[in-house]
């Protein structure tokens, strides 16, 4: 090969090598310890969204220190901001890397929240809730029944919405329906699985118009209504009722849901004129939303966009693509 020949050869091999990198850039997400160091990274700054970072990173499977070190990052910022049921299931995934001061920590704040009953019945029932689905749910049911406790029936529907066990709750209303007090857990795993469910549960809910309700009953209720028209894209809808049911219960929720409306419409002025948020140390959205709607606001969004495009992703968060369009994640 002459001189010019092997020069040629030269800057096509460096060419190539140079495309393969790109092109892996392109192809292949951040690993494990890539996410790691932009949560470390955004920890200094902000520690509420470094979570999603830290979430990301666990989801890649680290082993070794790595996975210690994200899970000791993640246990202690799900301590600092009170996310009490994503500390729980992750002290439970990992117990040898957390202390057990620190996993009795979320549980003598779920005795507070659930007074009175007793440390044993809620953690046997999150032993139960945390293993059961359609095929095993016997145990589950007779341990709940034997209790006959409504705070204790919400307890479980709670963990098993996290876990997605969807018709497990539905089979333990259809057992006991005198324990649920509100329609709200029946009717989200209705509408998750499927809209055309969702709404016959929701003509029978309000075809009883005789029964007298609490006030977060019909907020309950509401709520369930804009869940409705969210999934059947009926978006100005969707965020009337989720703001009625702001007047009778849950006000944070309701203005939350139904600004994820109106984005959703394309109608953010009218968001941020309509409702007023603030920097909430335990719920991103919310945050992000008051960012957003503030005027000197921009700055702080540019610092969380890693974290805003990871939380874009999650199921209900899609208004985050509108409202941020994917070229400025």
């Amino acid at each position: 090969m002459n001189f010019l020949n092997r020069i040629s050869f030269t800057n096509l091999c460096i060419t190539l090598f140079v495309c393969s990198v790109v092109l892996q850039a392109n192809w292949f997400p951040l690993q494990a310890s890539g996410y790691y160091e932009e949560a470390y990274e955004m920890e200094q700054t902000n520690t509420l969204f470094a979570i999603p970072l830290y979430e990301k990173a666990l989801s890649q499977k680290p082993t070794g220190k790595l996975q210690k070190a994200v899970v000791s990052r993640l246990f202690f910022l799900y301590k600092k901001h009170s996310k009490l049921l994503d500390a729980l299931f992750l002290g439970s995934r990992y117990p040898s890397l957390i202390p057990s001061k620190d996993r009795s920590w979320i549980w003598n704040q779920l005795t507070e929240i659930y007074k009175p009953i007793s440390l044993s019945d809620l953690s046997s029932t999150y032993v139960l809730a945390s293993k059961t689905n359609v095929e095993n749910l016997s145990e589950l049911k007779e341990h709940l029944k034997q209790q006959n406790l409504p705070k204790l029936y919400e307890f479980a529907s709670i963990l098993l919405l996290k876990r997605k066990q969807y018709k497990v709750i539905l089979s333990l209303y259809e057992e006991n329906p005198d324990m649920f007090l509100t329609p709200l857990f029946v009717g989200i795993s209705e509408f998750k699985i499927g809209t055309e469910q969702g709404k016959e549960f929701l003509k029978q809910v309000l075809s009883n118009s005789e029964k007298e309700r609490s006030d977060q009953e019909k907020s309950d209720i509401l709520y369930l209504m804009g869940v409705h028209y969210r999934q059947s894209n009926e978006h100005e809808l969707s965020a009337r009722y989720f703001r009625m049911s702001g007047s009778f219960f849950a006000k944070t929720r309701a203005e939350l849901e139904a600004s994820k409306s109106l984005v959703l419409q394309g109608k953010t002025k009218e968001m941020c004129s309509t409702f007023k948020f603030s920097s909430s140390p335990f719920d991103e959205i919310e945050t992000i939303l008051f960012y957003h709607c503030s005027p000197s606001g921009a700055q702080n969004l540019r610092s969380i966009l890693p974290s805003i495009r990871i939380l874009s992703e999650r199921e209900g968060n899609e208004f985050l693509q509108v409202l941020f369009p994917k070229e400025e994640l």
